[in-house]
């Protein structure tokens, strides 16, 4: 139900949807004590003194319930199978809110003497209910329970009560409630595109760094001639830490200079065309040590001065292709 009329999010995005929804409960808190001040201040005098301090009461109490249901959801373990679970918590909370605002049209509403009372009544009704549609915008069945309770008390007293609105303010009222409906279903869409979004794409990221750490090749991030980022294979291969490699030149690695400047100019010979670059080239451990590097690399999209490497150690390779090129040359003299 909590989802009803809009779109199916994956288990990740929920659970982050509904984060965000008890995210905003402190930030909701504050302002609910502040409403119950200011309404405390404007309502002195005009209604029974102790209808105020019960109501007050019961405010306050249901934002510090509130407030320890936000603390055990901080502690909960929000797998995606429970999380709708505390979405209905935190809408019954929202719930127990709405009715006491709601008494702003019942018990603490002013009585016919007390105009500016009774202004500061309406007004507080519409900027509660808007910010309720800000504040729950993530979820559908919070919103409806917080925002019903609070509208329906005055739409009826004007409709069929002492107010006797006329019929153009009644339209103007239910015109209030569409567009206060369509600004939460509004913001509604964005957050959980957003989310969906976001969610997807960290995904990927996490995925792309599992295959980047576990790789039996190491893979390497180069801008110019700077490592920009590695994986601990490629420190392996070279004997070195990741810092290490990313902060020295990449010519540092090669056994010569000449083969370093071989290296760029393959390099930049192989991206002007759009090719993938390909090549051999000796490197040195730090221990002195050296080795033959197979590199494959492409150029990063977007006219990003970076390209992506795939470095392959393949010495024993390049030993047992010369070692058979001799018995090659002998068969061939045969």
């Amino acid at each position: 139900m909590s989802t009803l009329l809009s779109r199916k999010l994956s288990d990740a995005a929920e659970v982050r949807r509904i984060e965000m929804v008890f995210q905003r409960l402190p930030s909701g808190s504050i302002a609910a004590m502040i409403g119950i001040l200011l309404c405390f201040l404007i309502l002195f005098g005009t209604i029974e003194l102790e209808v105020l301090k019960l109501w007050v009461a019961y405010m306050l109490t249901v934002v510090a319930v509130r407030m320890w249901v936000w603390h055990m959801f901080g502690k909960a373990d929000r797998q995606s199978t429970r999380i709708h679970h505390w979405e209905w918590v935190f809408a019954g909370g929202a719930f127990l809110a709405s009715l006491g605002w709601s008494a702003l049209f019942g018990p603490l509403f002013p009585p016919a003497t007390s105009h500016d009372a009774q202004m500061f009544a309406v007004l507080a009704v519409v900027v509660i209910a808007f910010t309720g549609a800000v504040f729950l915008a993530e979820s559908h069945v919070a919103f409806w329970l917080f925002t019903v309770p609070i509208l329906i008390p005055p739409f009826v007293y004007y409709a069929f009560g002492a107010g006797h609105a006329a019929p153009w303010a009644l339209a103007a009222a239910a015109g209030g409630i569409a567009v206060l409906i369509l600004v939460q279903r509004t913001l509604y869409s964005s957050v959980t595109d957003n989310l969906q979004r976001s969610t997807e794409a960290e995904s990927l990221l996490e995925e792309q760094q599992a295959i980047f750490e576990s790789s039996p090749l190491g893979i390497a991030v180069i801008d110019d001639k700077h490592v920009v980022k590695c994986n601990a294979r490629l420190g392996d291969m070279l004997g070195r830490r990741i810092q290490e490699l990313t902060t020295a030149s990449l010519h540092a690695h090669f056994v010569s200079a000449e083969e370093a400047h071989q290296f760029l100019a393959d390099r930049t010979s192989a991206f002007d065309r759009g090719h993938l670059a390909q090549g051999m080239y000796r490197l040195h451990r730090a221990d002195g040590s050296e080795f033959w590097a197979e590199f494959s690399g492409r150029k990063m999209a977007g006219g990003s001065s970076r390209s992506v490497w795939m470095i392959a150690d393949v010495t024993l390779r390049v030993a047992n292709e010369q070692r058979a090129q001799p018995r090659d040359q002998a068969t061939i003299r045969r």
